[in-house]
């Protein structure tokens, strides 16, 4: 497997991405030396760190943004402290050949297919030669939404050394059922509409890949199923590294955006590791309506971490309380999700290397209190 060296760069990105990017490093104990320690240099491991990204500009919402200067001084970062960036499906040959990923693996993706990626992000990328991956709901695509790249910009991004998976047709909320619905209607109705997508993808690019990231990311157990039997590697958008015991149809990424995307962030989720855990309850990820704060409980073995420094973060309140019974760990939430998506984001010191944690996010969905489903 090759590694990608960036180009040299020109004088405006010496300057700014060659002397600011050493003093933010430096300021945040970032540079080469400190980061030697806690990264392995050279050879193969078994992680690697898949990043999402949304629009890629100053003038959309920035739950789902960053602005191109971030972006860039993202991948200054990358080159600087000697990351391989690969393709997603290269990453997805490594986890399935455990062992055989380059040291320092990280993957790009792209989800929604913005203009703003065409516009902003695909030069930068271009110029490093680095690959990356666009999920595309192809019903924007071909009823020419508005802020959305066309099938002509995709062909040139596939050119440019993009490539493009797919994200659903209709982007809708794929574990929802309609009124009266039969599991067997809502499987028959949800394949049709990822096997449309990837129709529309094979008859408009050269080579599409075959994997689906969810639409708002969201997933459960019967949605992977399907997924699994329809021969997808899926992606979601909870945070997390990827390693031998992620999910083929369920592989986390870590979000970028707005509030999340300054160096010290990318720098911490870049150094983590997976965190091997089994789920032995709940069944599903999908609360009742009006139901307390969830409890989840884990098996986490022993290894190369400090389990007693397990800490799981909750979307918008404090964190969980956590109890331990042998290797098995019972989080509870503080308070009641509110409806929508919530997230458990639980972390492991590692034993060995300074600032280095072991990471698994678990994703929640729950509807409103009278039974209905929460509006995007």
């Amino acid at each position: 497997m090759a590694i990608r060296m960036p180009e040299c760069p020109g004088p405006r990105a010496i300057l700014h991405g060659g002397m600011v990017l050493v003093l933010v490093l430096l300021a945040l104990g970032l540079g080469q030396h400190s980061l030697a320690s806690q990264r392995e240099d050279g050879g193969t491991q078994e992680h690697a760190v898949i990043l999402l990204y949304h629009h890629v500009s100053d003038d959309t919402p920035a739950a789902t943004s960053v602005s191109p200067d971030t972006f860039s001084t993202h991948l200054d970062y990358l080159a600087a402290q000697g990351y391989n960036v690969i393709p997603l499906d290269e990453l997805v040959a490594g986890l399935r050949d455990s062992g055989s990923l380059p040291a320092n693996a990280v993957a790009i993706t792209f989800d929604d297919a913005y203009s703003s990626v065409f516009t902003h992000a695909l030069p930068m990328l271009e110029r490093r030669g680095w690959p990356f991956t666009v999920f595309v709901s192809t019903d924007y695509i071909d009823k020419s939404y508005g802020g959305y790249m066309s099938w002509a910009q995709l062909r040139d991004l596939e050119e440019r050394g993009g490539r493009i998976g797919n994200h659903s047709s209709s982007h809708r909320h794929l574990i929802r059922r309609m009124a009266g619905e039969s599991e067997m209607a809502w499987r028959k109705r949800v394949a049709a509409d990822i096997e449309h997508a990837q129709s529309r993808l094979q008859a408009e690019l050269a080579a599409p890949l075959h994997m689906h990231a969810y639409p708002y990311g969201e997933f459960d157990e019967p949605l992977e199923a399907l997924l699994e039997e329809l021969d997808y590697v899926t992606f979601g958008q909870q945070s997390g590294p990827v390693g031998p015991v992620s999910e083929l149809q369920s592989l986390p990424r870590f979000p970028v955006a707005t509030g999340y995307a300054d160096l010290e962030s990318l720098a911490e989720k870049l150094r983590t590791r997976p965190l091997p855990v089994e789920i032995l309850s709940p069944d599903s990820r999908v609360l009742d309506p009006g139901a307390g704060p969830p409890l989840l409980k884990l098996r986490i073995p022993p290894g190369g971490y400090d389990r007693t420094g397990l800490r799981c973060f909750v979307s918008g309140q404090p964190p969980a309380n956590v109890k331990w019974d042998g290797d098995i760990a019972l989080v509870r939430a503080q308070q009641a999700l509110r409806p929508g998506r919530s997230k458990f984001n639980c972390t492991v010191p590692s034993s060995d290397l300074p600032g280095v944690y072991f990471w698994y996010s678990h994703l929640w969905i729950r509807p409103k209190d009278d039974g209905s489903w929460y509006a995007e």
